[in-house]
């Protein structure tokens, strides 16, 4: 099924939410990049003397009605703040603060994991209980039967509710690493900054490797006047938001302010970032 999402999700089909396989092209965020004006999957255009300053851009509204363009940003200086904020979460302290949020939340899921399993065997007893009452009733006793068959019937009923909501718990809890994965992500930490600035590490190699973090970075250069407004949705759940300073004629665009939307302190922000939960207050 894993599979079968991402040869689906690798379709270059923008209008239908599809991020595309990973192009040759610069551009950082192809496929990723989404319209905080309309919700769409923006597309990338290249502009420029020789087609070399790549630009997102929302075609939607152009495309199913013929109205002007959503909007279109240029991306030079967005994917220099992605990448910067990429390989800043990534770096080896705040990966050592990561595993611990991450031990915690695992220990958490492990006391939850004992209370669901005591639940779904409760469930599956009284059901099969049931069943045994229904066994033994006599066949003339139909009123007797019956009532007893509509007793099983709701036991199982509520067994199959119960794996249901077990199933979405487990969907939406974050994921438990191990103990040699811990020393796989400090080993990514301390080389991933070389190998992302690599003279040999392709374009699209950089963004199979921000795939793996990020699930889609939300563009808005309308929502706060001359700042373009960035809303990473990291694949942990978690969301960070971050503005760039606009400056007209100039592809090379400043940083002018940078948050996350979770409150707290430098610990908690990464907490949020790897866990998708949002730190204590």
């Amino acid at each position: 099924m894993a599979n079968q999402r991402r040869l689906a999700d690798n379709t270059n089909r923008y209008e239908a939410g599809h991020r595309g396989a990973p192009r040759k092209g610069i551009a950082l965020l192809q496929g990723l990049a989404v319209c905080g004006q309309c919700g769409r999957r923006m597309t990338v255009r290249y502009s420029g003397p020789d087609g070399a300053c790549p630009v997102y851009c929302c075609l939607a509204d152009r495309n199913q009605t013929g109205s002007s363009l959503c909007q279109e940003v240029r991306a030079p200086a967005i994917d220099e703040q992605v990448a910067r904020i990429l390989l800043k979460a990534l770096e080896p302290d705040q990966i050592a603060i990561a595993i611990a949020a991450l031990n915690e939340i695992a220990e958490e899921t492990r006391s939850l994991e004992k209370q669901w399993a005591l639940r779904r065997e409760r469930a599956r007893y009284d059901a099969e209980r049931a069943r045994r009452q229904y066994d033994t009733v006599e066949p003339e006793n139909r009123l007797v039967a019956r009532t007893l068959e509509k007793a099983w019937e709701d036991n199982l009923r509520l067994v199959d509710e119960i794996e249901q909501e077990y199933r979405r718990w487990r969907d939406r809890e974050p994921l438990v690493l191990q103990a040699q994965d811990h020393a796989a992500l400090q080993e990514l930490a301390e080389n991933l900054p070389a190998i992302w600035h690599s003279e040999t590490t392709q374009p699209e190699d950089r963004k199979r490797i921000l795939r793996f973090i990020v699930q889609e970075v939300v563009l808005d250069q309308k929502k706060i006047r001359g700042q373009v407004a960035i809303r990473i949705l990291w694949q942990t759940g978690a969301t960070s938001e971050h503005q760039i300073q606009r400056r007209v004629h100039l592809t090379i665009e400043t940083m002018a302010n940078s948050s996350l939307c979770v409150s707290g302190s430098r610990n908690s922000m990464l907490r949020a970032i790897w866990t998708g939960k949002s730190p204590k207050s």
